[in-house]
């Protein structure tokens, strides 16, 4: 017996309600999570004068951090995976009274510390907020010393005691902004590099005291679809 079956035809409000319970298909807009990953390298010198007293330092250093990103509504939420201090040297030598010594890496029990603390979304595009905490120099000799001050965004201008640290950008400069639309069609990567010096005298315990301290940064961000 031969069945006559007639071919379905969707009234218009089933055909909506199909539409809605079909899954959606991915677009190039669907992207929500991404692998983080930067590298900054850093080479810079310091030195101080005061009577009877000269110090140099000159030190490089590389740091890898990797993590993921997350998109959180209109926003991006920054997760850490991991930070390591793949190169650092550092050496000073210190002439105080006709006496020199010199510290080589080794001597220094510390390290630059890099702070990733997030990414912020501004008409511009994702801003990549980070600073690489330094220590107090010289070590080679007992006086007071000075901050060693190792790279920072923009976001950070603030952070050493009061120094604005973007009015010392010589050259380049540490706004550090990713292109958002490239980063939801998948992928970005871009480099940012820029150098930094300051320098002034003080006055310490009666005596005249010079310092400076300067840096070359380079730093390379790429942004992957997970």
């Amino acid at each position: 017996m031969l069945l006559n079956v007639r071919p379905l035809r969707l009234t218009p409000l089933l055909l909506c309600l199909v539409l809605q319970l079909s899954p959606a298909m991915p677009g190039r807009d669907a992207a929500s999570s991404w692998n983080v990953k930067m590298i900054i390298e850093v080479r810079g010198d310091y030195r101080m004068e005061a009577p009877g007293v000269k110090v140099a330092g000159t030190y490089a250093f590389v740091v890898r951090w990797t993590g993921t990103m997350e998109k959180d509504d209109e926003d991006y939420l920054l997760v850490h995976n991991s930070c390591d201090l793949t190169k650092w040297e550092i050496e000073e030598k210190a002439d105080a009274e006709g006496a020199l010594r010199v510290l080589t890496t080794g001597d220094f029990p510390d390290k630059p510390a890099l702070k990733v603390n997030y990414i912020l979304k501004l008409e511009d595009g994702l801003h990549v907020d980070f600073a690489v905490e330094g220590f107090d120099v010289p070590r080679a000799i007992a006086t007071e010393g000075f901050e060693l001050i190792f790279p920072a965004t923009k976001e950070n201008i603030a952070r050493f005691g009061g120094l604005n640290y973007g009015l010392f950008v010589k050259t380049g400069s540490n706004k550090i902004v990713m292109d958002e639309s490239a980063i939801l069609r998948g992928s970005a990567d871009k480099t940012f590099d820029w150098t930094w010096k300051h320098q002034a005298w003080v006055q310490k315990q009666e005596r005249t005291i010079f310092q400076s301290n300067a840096h070359q940064a380079k730093v390379k961000i790429e942004i992957t679809l997970r």
